[in-house]
């Protein structure tokens, strides 16, 4: 069982699901959107947190964004990975063993052209096997997180985001596209 990558205190504003292509063509990304972004409205610091019990894998900036902070955690079976960050956890070094629960980094924030800022994640759940790739975290989450994104999901599209319109039409589902149903 896994958690959200956000406080439930503290809950997104919005999210882009698993499998769009939209901002994510294909062939370009295979099969999709490989993860979940989670996004705020504004530029207050959200507080990232750790989905489950794991050992830090791996710490790099720039790799997915440039300025942008990703960290890799190992559970032995899975990978979870939290990209695109404005910081993390000053304690984190390879090796370092985390809790389900604490504190990973902060939300990156971004301003777009339009001037709108806001802040977003992107999350994945993948598989450590080499073989295979990510896939749906729906039922992975505890109930807590189950009903917390289903309730996100819900809410989608927010009124300020006149992408999410498209979006949600053309990807009904967390998990769409490829990754609809797709279970390890």
């Amino acid at each position: 069982m896994i958690r959200v990558p956000y406080e439930f205190s503290d809950v997104p504003d919005s999210m882009i699901p698993m499998g769009e292509t939209i901002n994510h063509p294909k062939p370009r990304v295979p099969h999709g959107h490989p993860g979940i972004d989670f996004q705020y409205e504004g530029s207050k610091l959200h507080n990232v947190v750790a989905s489950t019990d794991g050992t830090v894998n791996s710490i790099t900036k720039g790799a997915s964004d440039p300025g942008k902070w990703d960290v890799e955690i190992s559970t032995g079976f899975y990978l979870l990975r939290y990209k695109e960050m404005e910081d993390y956890n000053p304690a984190f070094h390879k090796g370092y063993k985390i809790k389900e629960g604490d504190f990973v980094g902060h939300f990156g924030i971004y301003q777009e052209k339009d001037g709108i800022i806001h802040e977003q994640i992107h999350w994945e759940l993948a598989s450590a096997a080499l073989l295979k790739d990510r896939f749906c975290p729906l039922t992975y989450f505890d109930p807590q997180s189950l009903k917390s994104i289903n309730a996100l999901w819900a809410k989608v599209p927010s009124p300020s985001d006149k992408n999410m319109i498209t979006m949600k039409s053309r990807f009904p589902y967390i998990c769409s596209g490829d990754y609809y149903g797709k279970v390890e």
